[in-house]
This record gives C-alpha cells, structure tokens and sequence, in this order.
C-alpha cells in the first residue's frame, strides 16, 4: 500500500445540505487532484432514514487531511465500521444514490438546498417553511362578529365562506345548548386569524352584548402583534357614526353591488399573505 493512502467516509446532515456544502467545498478546493484522487456523496433518500455520506480516497497526504480537518473541522468524525462495498451493493437495490464530486463550483447542482433527481427531499429549514405555512393555512379560521338581530345576513357570508372552503367560527354552529359563552367565545377568538366586524347600529347597541368586546380584542390584537386582523363591514352606518378608533379602516359597505363577492376576496387575501 502507498504511502499516505487512506480513505474517509464521514456522515453529513442530509436535512442541512446548505451549510455542509461549505465543509464538501473546502476539501475540494484545498487538496489537489494529485492527493485527493476520489471524492463521492452517497445519500440515502429513505424518508424514515434520510442519510448523506461523503466518501474520500486519498493516493497520499492523508495525514495532512486528518491535521487539516482536526483543525478546521472538528466535529466531522470518520465513520467506522462501514465500508463503500457497502453502499455499492445497496446501490443495486436502488437503496443510495451517488454522485462524484470534481468541482466546488458544481456543489450547488450537486448538493442543492431544494430536491432534485438526486435528493428527493429539500433541506430541513425548506421543509419547515412549507409544511408550517401549509399547517397554518388549514388552520386559518374567520371569526363572524355580529350582532343576533343581523344574522341572517351573516348567514349569507357563511355560507360563501363554506364555499369557499374557509373555516369560519359562527355562534350559531359553535355554541350549543349547556355551553358556556365565555369558554367558547374566547376559544373562538383564540384561534381565528381574522375578525370579520359586521357593524351597525345593533352591533353598537350596549344590549347587543358581546359585540363591542370582540371588536376591541380584534383591534387589540391587530395593535400588539399584526397577526390577528379584521375586516370591518358596514351594514346601515353613516360614517361618523362607526368608532372613532375603526373610522381610520376602509370598510366593505354591505349594501353595495358586489358586496358578498367583496368579503370573500378580502378573506381571500388576508389568507393568501400568511
């Protein structure tokens, strides 16, 4: 055997391919062609045990490479015990896929954040964005405040919203006889991402009763944290009649054309920006 000749396979995180590709980038560029004579990644696309091997051979300086590493990389490790036989036998079985590595500079085609024909899966940081924004887009959910004697028109937007495949809370399906009011009103409140605010002059009627809290905890909300918002639609007020903390808000006038169709595009877009 050559003096120097020895090879490496060392485990690196298949979830993190963007911040490894700086480790695979420097041993190519700081060891010469002459020295480092095989550079391979093995990856594992098995979604229950997603895995990414970088295998080098090297004709002579491999104790330069472990002082190098040592000093730059300490805490890649060489893994024992499993041999590249291995990974070529598991090839057959269409177990790895492999790629040889010549080049930093084709380190973004082969070791890419996103998937491609090589890694089926894009990074960790990827993968939590999508699926998180997608979890929160199931769980959007409208909030209808409105005063009783008006329901029969928020029923109408109800019923545009179910079309419309948005989750609404709506007292008339969420509150049953035994319930406690308070419980399910905060519930609700809890977990809608939007307040749709139906004012008129009942909504503003003290005996109304839970309708101005509800708008406050919207605004509140919207003040804290801007997460939370609220559409304002206005059944039968004159301008100044609307609170003065909500007059600064374009509202959606219920009694112009197009209303309905209005109220959904506003939904629409407040769920499409999350």
């Amino acid at each position: 055997m050559m003096e120097g000749y020895k090879s490496f396979l060392i485990s690196l995180d298949y979830g993190n391919r963007k911040d490894e590709k700086k480790f695979v980038g420097d041993v190519l560029d700081d060891f010469d062609k002459d020295s480092l004579t095989g550079a391979v990644l093995f990856i594992n696309n098995n979604i229950y045990s997603l895995e990414l091997y970088f295998f080098l051979n090297f004709e002579k300086n491999s104790d330069k490479f472990e002082n190098w590493l040592n000093n730059n990389y300490p805490e890649k490790t060489r893994v024992y015990n499993l041999h590249v036989n291995e990974f070529y036998e598991a090839m057959q079985r269409k177990a790895y896929n492999t790629t040889s590595l010549l080049d930093s500079k084709m380190l973004d085609f082969q070791m890419p954040s996103t998937s491609n024909e090589i890694f089926l899966f894009p990074d960790r940081e990827i993968m939590n964005k999508k699926f998180g924004k997608r979890q929160e887009i199931e769980n959007f959910t409208v909030f209808l405040s409105h005063s009783s004697k008006e329901k029969h028109l928020v029923d109408k937007v109800f019923n545009e919203l179910q079309k419309s495949e948005v989750k609404v809370w709506f007292d008339r399906y969420e509150i049953r006889p035994g319930d406690s009011i308070t419980e399910k009103l905060n519930a609700g409140l809890k977990k809608s991402k939007l307040g749709l605010l139906f004012l008129s002059k009942n909504f503003l009627n003290s005996k109304s009763g839970w309708t101005m809290s509800e708008a406050n905890y919207f605004f509140q909300k919207r003040i804290r944290d801007k997460e939370t918002k609220f559409v304002v639609v206005n059944i039968d007020l004159a301008h100044d009649e609307i609170p003065p903390l909500l007059q600064d808000y374009k509202f959606i006038n219920w009694k112009s054309d197009g209303a309905l169709f209005d109220i959904i595009s506003a939904v629409n877009s407040v769920k499409n920006d999350l």
